[in-house]
């Protein structure tokens, strides 16, 4: 046992030694020596955007919409390297602010059958290699114990919400891309939909609807971040 805990140590060093730990947020190297531990150094932590009871909203076909942190300027660096530069591994951390959010806001969240999320379009995910809004509800389904089902596909590739300009626009831009999946049967579910991030809601509006229309009972949507406006 003693073996294996310092086998265990020179392992920590060496990494540490190879990869010095980062802060999540702006990269500076923490010092473990100094009391700094990842995630976050003392400054970033002290700002930490979380979004609590106010970062909730209401939907037409969701329920409710919970998020973990705002989308601030402090937060968007980290989120940009784990969309677009393939750090995977953050959405381990980011899964359990989710989690924790979901448990502040919602203590009964055992009611739910499922977690399932909205997903790329096939085109997307072969540019990308993987899909963030699924790994963010891996981590989800597995802190919180509920089953991960994908429910939906996207069957149309569409221009990234993020270039449009307007509610409306965001609203036209994603109707329709969604459809059930093969196999899939939501009759009388209640699902946990998990994004990446909100803004209008019109990405969580639609997939909601087509999870409502096929007979879900209720829809209840987890986001990592929301649009501060």
């Amino acid at each position: 046992m003693e073996n294996s805990v310092k086998k265990q140590e020179i392992i920590k060093q060496a990494l540490d030694f190879l990869y010095p730990p980062r802060c999540l947020f702006c990269q500076k190297m923490l010092d473990r020596e100094a009391g700094e531990d990842p995630p976050l150094c003392p400054s970033c932590q002290a700002q930490f955007p979380a979004a609590g009871a106010n970062g909730r909203q209401e939907g037409q076909h969701f329920r409710s919409c919970l998020s973990a942190v705002y989308y601030t300027d402090l937060f968007k660096p980290s989120f940009h390297r784990y969309k677009f530069q393939r750090r995977w591994h953050y959405s381990h951390l980011y899964g359990q602010w989710m989690s924790e959010a979901l448990l502040q806001q919602e203590p009964d969240f055992q009611r739910f059958d499922c977690v399932s999320w909205t997903p790329l379009s096939m085109r997307r995910w072969l540019t990308r290699g993987y899909d963030q809004s699924k790994r963010l509800a891996q981590e989800v389904a597995h802190s919180t114990g509920l089953p991960l089902v994908p429910l939906l596909y996207k069957w149309k590739h569409i221009a990234p919400q993020s270039g449009t300009n307007s509610a409306e626009e965001r609203r036209a831009n994603i109707q329709g891309v969604y459809r059930l999946a093969r196999g899939a049967d939501v009759t009388g579910n209640r699902i946990l939909l998990v994004d990446d991030i909100v803004t209008t809601g019109s990405t969580l509006e639609e997939a909601s609807r087509v999870l409502m229309e096929n007979g879900a009972a209720e829809v209840c949507c987890l986001t990592l971040a929301r649009s501060e406006k």
